[in-house]
């Protein structure tokens, strides 16, 4: 097993680290000459995660899975705190088995909330292009006392990362800064997520991101060449769009130079034609992270012809929850018409959801190789077969 991974997923459609390598080593030596503190930790704080993490560190010298980029970038940040970041680990660990060899933990490791589920663009490989979805019931803004409703008990069950954002834009949201103040007090949450188009980033939005550490910004820009990135983030503006995020930079570079937060760009290569190179640099200048992948099939998930190869368990119902922002729970955004939601957290916990009968037999389904009866997930193309 490779311990240096350009891949930002399990997925056959993943994010992919541009021109980057992850100096392992250099983790895997922090970590066995501080042996001895992370020893005594786990021995007040046993779980079968950390001895498998410690004893591999002993035996092997080596970590026992793949690190990618944002995990090096989250480790290096905290390198002053050898307990955070042997936790984070066991957090990291923890979310790819559940993925891999589909463990319930008993709640999510990974939960998705969406502030807002409208957006301002119109790319062409996003279900915001589907006008049966971009009107009621779909459209709307979550409740503050909603969300942090379902922040405060992520925290009390130890879900380990929180990604703003899903169907919509989330900087769309005018109580975001509120949102971030309040998710970045929860102790046991280690990732804060921003995914953004970059559209609304101004002077106070980028202070609000870096003062409540949030430990990544997502960029989506898909092009380095200005005719290419307005058709392909149909309704954005290139230029405003470099400003927007060269602010973000210089900002943290003049008032946080201790912060946390990674800024990443993410591309999608749509006609699977992009120059990495030149696209890494062009936005490396202005960002810590490059990375590109090809799009999944999902502008309109249900009308795609179903993928008679495809019919192997999907990894996101054992390791993420989507909340919509009317509280709405589903499996993943490519279901954007939640066809199978299994719950709403107005009406029940998150842990009674994650419990409950919906979700166990939408496991079952996919267990039994019956996936290939399930709509929208006989027509989805993302596959998790190594």
């Amino acid at each position: 097993m490779s311990l240096n991974s350009k891949n930002l997923g399990q997925d056959n459609h993943p994010k992919q680290s541009i021109s980057i390598d992850v100096n392992v080593n250099a983790i895997e030596t922090m970590l066995i000459n501080g042996i001895d503190q992370i020893s005594n930790y786990q021995k007040k704080n046993p779980d079968i995660y950390g001895d498998a993490i410690i004893s591999n560190l002993q035996k092997k010298k080596k970590l026992i899975y793949n690190i990618n980029k944002h995990e090096e970038i989250f480790i290096n940040n905290q390198k002053n705190n050898l307990i955070k970041i042997f936790k984070y680990l066991k957090f990291r660990y923890k979310f790819y088995l559940c993925g891999i060899k589909k463990i319930d933990l008993g709640h999510p490791p990974y939960v998705l909330i969406e502030p807002v589920s409208t957006c301002n663009l119109r790319c062409p490989f996003c279900f915001q292009t589907d006008k049966s979805f971009t009107k009621k019931p779909f459209m709307g803004v979550m409740n503050l006392d909603l969300f942090k409703k379902i922040v405060a008990e992520l925290n009390n069950l130890e879900v380990g990362a929180v990604t703003m954002g899903s169907r919509g834009e989330p900087t769309l949201h005018k109580n975001l800064d509120e949102m971030l103040s309040f998710l970045s007090k929860q102790e046991n949450i280690f990732e804060i997520k921003i995914n953004t188009n970059a559209s609304f980033l101004n002077e106070k939005l980028c202070h609000t991101v870096l003062k409540n550490n949030v430990t990544q910004i997502v960029i989506s820009a898909d092009h380095y060449i200005k005719e290419d990135y307005e058709r392909l983030r149909l309704g954005a503006n290139f230029e405003k769009i470099i400003s927007n995020v060269d602010l973000l930079y210089n900002i943290r570079a003049k008032y946080y130079p201790n912060s946390v937060t990674e800024i990443r760009i993410t591309g999608i290569d749509n006609e699977r034609n992009l120059d990495r190179k030149k696209f890494h640099d062009f936005w490396i200048k202005r960002s810590d992270h490059v990375a590109a992948g090809y799009p999944v099939e999902r502008w309109n998930t249900y009308e795609n012809t179903p993928h008679e190869d495809i019919n192997d368990p999907c990894d996101y119902i054992w390791d993420r929850m989507y909340i919509w922002f009317d509280g709405k729970v589903n499996p993943c955004d490519a279901d954007y018409k939640s066809y199978l939601s299994y719950g709403n957290v107005k009406d029940n916990t998150i842990k009674e959801i994650w419990d409950g009968e919906k979700l166990k037999k939408l496991r079952d389904q996919h267990l039994s190789n019956n996936r290939n009866k399930i709509v929208p997930c006989d027509r989805c193309g993302t596959s998790f077969c190594k």
